[in-house]
């Protein structure tokens, strides 16, 4: 293994904004100290979770610099780099490394549909190119294109390729890259809720999820109780975070919901940039019921919200 320190608990950062939807970076920072507090092994921003999307370069490289400020010393930043071109990855891999970050994740580009050898040949000239480590990206709900466990089990080669974190939400695909890139590289699952323990038990190292911030210190608790065989206590949190993982993807537009939450825990959530519509009064009303259920917001708090 390239890197056996890099494991354990990552949670996806949203990027809180003001009610005016201009960047919040205090509560960027707020949030990041509190999330490293509960006991997280690194932080990964600017991801689909962080709506990166939205981000101008010049708020893009406040939250890297922020995140690398807020973590020095404490864990490590992964920087979400992903873009359709090798070009623009690259020129935010430039951000990433100035800033101060660790890692830059990089995804197969999206909406454009490449072929493998395309694909393929996007990530040689990224890692060409930096001289950050590398986390490849599978997300093929949003990139509409897969990272195959053949091109995984390749990338895992290069020295700049030090993990991947497994987004497919198919067990198939995620066990065969666990057993076939793990003895080279850090598999991270991509759904803590879904499949953390049985990743874990598979050989995955840990996950990287956007419920962790939410979770807070229970997430690295599941974590730790995987870890030693506690099943029965890693299967009682795991059946309180899918609780919540269901209401995150049924509220809304993700990350609608984890922002929402975050608020509902007093912790920097804020609205949501558009074309993302932030919950409305009924689906806040609705997830502050699934909180309660799953343990996540006392009965008495959630009546007098």
């Amino acid at each position: 293994m390239k890197d056996a320190s890099f494991r354990g608990v990552v949670p996806a950062l949203t990027t809180p904004f003001h009610p005016d939807l201009s960047l919040d970076a205090d509560g960027f920072a707020t949030l990041a100290d509190v999330v490293i507090k509960d006991g997280v092994d690194a932080l990964l921003v600017n991801g689909c979770t962080g709506e990166s999307w939205s981000l101008t370069p010049d708020e893009r490289a406040t939250i890297f610099r922020t995140a690398a400020e807020i973590a020095k010393g404490r864990v490590r930043v992964i920087a979400g780099c992903s873009a359709i071109t090798a070009a623009e990855t690259i020129a935010k891999i430039r951000q990433a490394e100035a800033a101060g970050c660790d890692f830059a994740m990089v995804s197969p580009p999206w909406y454009v549909m490449p072929g493998p050898t395309e694909i393929m040949e996007h990530y040689r000239e990224v890692l060409d190119a930096t001289e950050l480590p590398v986390v490849l990206y599978n997300i093929p709900r949003r990139t509409g294109v897969m990272l195959t466990p053949d091109m995984a089990d390749e990338l895992a080669d290069h020295p700049k390729v030090v993990a991947i974190k497994e987004s497919s939400k198919d067990w198939g695909i995620l066990s065969s890259v666990i057993r076939r890139c793990g003895d080279r590289i850090s598999v991270f699952a991509g759904y803590a809720s879904f499949f953390g323990l049985a990743a874990i038990t598979e050989g995955a190292v840990g996950y990287m999820d956007s419920g962790t911030p939410v979770f807070g210190a229970r997430s690295p608790q599941f974590y730790r109780a995987c870890i030693a065989g506690d099943l029965a206590t890693a299967r009682a949190i795991q059946i309180e975070m899918a609780g919540m993982l269901d209401s995150f993807f049924k509220l809304g537009t993700f990350p609608a919901s984890v922002k929402a939450s975050l608020d509902l825990i007093g912790r920097p959530g804020g609205p949501t940039r558009a074309p993302i519509k932030p919950l409305d009064d009924r689906q806040r009303a609705t997830l502050r019921q699934a909180m309660v259920a799953a343990n996540f917001i006392e009965p008495t708090r959630a009546a007098a919200e």
